[in-house]
């Protein structure tokens, strides 16, 4: 993390030296209410284009989901999703200067998960847990419009749409009577995702 915080204050240097008034520290205030917590910033980098980093920490649960057991039997259980990540972004402005008016751009998105599975069925063969560490990856295109009130305060309305994948297809879930069940994870291991939201930010 320590080299994150670096690179976003180097970025936020050279910004300053290029330019006026041309990079956003933003946060989304929607976030929170889906158990995500983020921090990006923003930065000019030429007349029309902006390079941005967001670092987002998550947690996510899933309730009543089937795993079977060794018998075959299908018990519910708990999983509970983890991550950090990364998403840069690129954004091309349209209007007379970066960071102001209506853009749009492309995305990638990295994160670390961290999946835990808790399976109580009340007997030694269907009372089990599992966890285990997966990466995500994305990709997508977006647009939106970024309003700067008093050329330092800064509300970001954005919208888009991508792809994620997990590289994991099974995690096995260990019983307590010792039996090892390997089998599929409950949620999807890619498809397409939405984005959508706002952040709010102050320009420097």
């Amino acid at each position: 993390m320590k080299k994150i915080f670096f690179v976003l204050l180097f970025g936020l240097f050279i910004s300053q030296t290029g330019f006026a008034q041309q990079a956003i520290i933003k946060v989304n205030p929607l976030n929170p209410i889906l158990g995500r917590y983020t921090l990006g910033a923003e930065f000019a980098v030429s007349q029309h284009s902006s390079l941005s980093l967001l670092i987002s920490r998550s947690r996510l649960g899933f309730d009543d989901l089937k795993y079977k057991t060794g018998d075959g039997r299908e018990v519910s259980g708990e999983l509970e999703l983890t991550s950090w990540g990364f998403m840069p972004e690129y954004r091309y402005y349209f209007g007379e200067q970066s960071l102001k008016g209506f853009y749009a751009g492309a995305f990638g998105n990295y994160a670390r998960m961290s999946a835990n599975i808790s399976v109580n069925g009340g007997s030694e063969s269907t009372t089990g847990s599992a966890n285990t560490t997966f990466n995500n990856y994305g990709l997508g295109i977006m647009t939106g419009y970024n309003f700067l009130i008093k050329e330092h305060f800064s509300i970001d309305v954005f919208a888009g749409l991508g792809g994620f994948y997990y590289n994991i297809n099974n995690i096995k879930v260990v019983y307590q009577n010792e039996d090892v069940v390997n089998q599929d994870i409950p949620i999807p291991i890619a498809g397409p995702f939405p984005r959508l939201g706002i952040n709010l930010g102050y320009a420097f």
